[in-house]
């Protein structure tokens, strides 16, 4: 059955600080179609609930408007806690900073109608810094997910999870996320790409279209170095999963040992280049040598970690496909 409308989904981790802005803005759209508003708390220590509620008594906005609360910490389960709650066919994952743009709502709308095979539509994100943004910022600008995604609007593999709409439908019947999401202060990563992947497998195409324009908030704390450094980090790890999704959808099979032979490439690389690299990036911040070189001995070790385990993945994504 179903319930034409859009669903705007915002998972919030401690979001007290972040979270009028964006509700701010979610209640300036200009839209005659049925939606909500649904916050999900994901096991915050702050006063989010109390904030969000306030928030949005004082605007006065005329729209359902729900707190609701997910324990279990972790985008993903955050996530999952929203697709739940939602009673319309096609939602908005708005994070705790993102500024969406008044016709967003309507224009996410009508996309979906137009293409019942779409299952995913990306945004256009831009940055607003709290503080001015260091030299390295835009180097690195594709880890914040405040950037076009594409040239112009077309069908893609995948895309940023920030202002992310998706077809309700597409979940029925799927397993649950391998990957997480971040989770606390952990900045465990490849959720948004994750779900594009089970959204492909299930035979639904992906789409980024230039007009859903939307302002990402960036905190001074995450234009730090180290917290960049933490960030491509879970980029990393976050591949080894990506990667058994990609060989899927092209049917490409792996071996038993796949997992040790990718474990000591990269442990190789890391050792073979440490001391061209190391001569980089003790120079001081912001090289690329820095990021490529953290990023393989991760990956070398969650491979280990996760070893034979990698063949039970790879089986288990293998029953999305339809």
């Amino acid at each position: 059955m179903t319930n034409k409308g859009v669903s705007v989904i915002i998972c919030c981790f401690n979001s007290a600080f972040r979270l009028p802005k964006t509700l701010q803005h979610i209640a300036l759209q200009q839209t005659s179609i049925s939606w909500e508003v649904i916050v999900v708390n994901n096991n915050s220590s702050d006063n989010t609930r109390q904030v969000a509620v306030a928030e949005w008594a004082r605007m006065g906005v005329l729209i359902p408007f729900k707190v609701v609360d997910e324990p279990k910490p972790g985008l993903a389960s955050a996530r999952s806690k929203g697709i739940d709650t939602a009673q319309y066919d096609y939602l908005v994952f708005c994070d705790d900073d993102n500024w969406l743009a008044p016709n967003y709502v309507e224009n996410v709308y009508e996309l979906f109608e137009k293409d019942d095979n779409i299952g995913i539509i990306g945004g256009n994100g831009s940055p607003v810094t709290e503080i001015e943004p260091p030299f390295w910022f835009e180097k690195f600008i594709h880890g914040y997910g405040a950037f076009p995604q594409s040239d112009k609007s077309q069908f893609v593999g995948s895309v940023y999870g920030a202002g992310m709409a998706v077809r309700k439908k597409c979940y029925e019947n799927q397993f649950e996320s391998l990957l997480t999401g971040r989770k606390g202060a952990s900045l465990s990563a490849g959720e948004d790409s994750e779900m594009c992947f089970q959204v492909r497998l299930a035979g639904y195409t992906i789409w980024y279209d230039e007009r859903l324009k939307f302002k990402h908030f960036i905190p001074k704390n995450r234009l730090d170095w180290a917290y960049l450094k933490k960030l491509h980090i879970g980029f990393a790890k976050s591949s080894i999963i990506l990667d058994l999704y990609e060989k899927v959808i092209n049917e490409q099979k792996i071996s038993t040992f796949y997992w040790l032979k990718k474990a000591l490439y990269y442990l190789g690389i890391y050792i073979k280049y440490w001391p061209t690299q190391y001569k980089i990036y003790s120079k001081g911040v912001g090289s690329i040598e820095e990021i490529h070189h953290n990023n393989w001995s991760a990956i070398g070790f969650e491979y280990f970690r996760y070893n034979f385990k990698i063949v039970g993945f790879y089986k288990e994504i293998n029953k999305l496909k339809i």
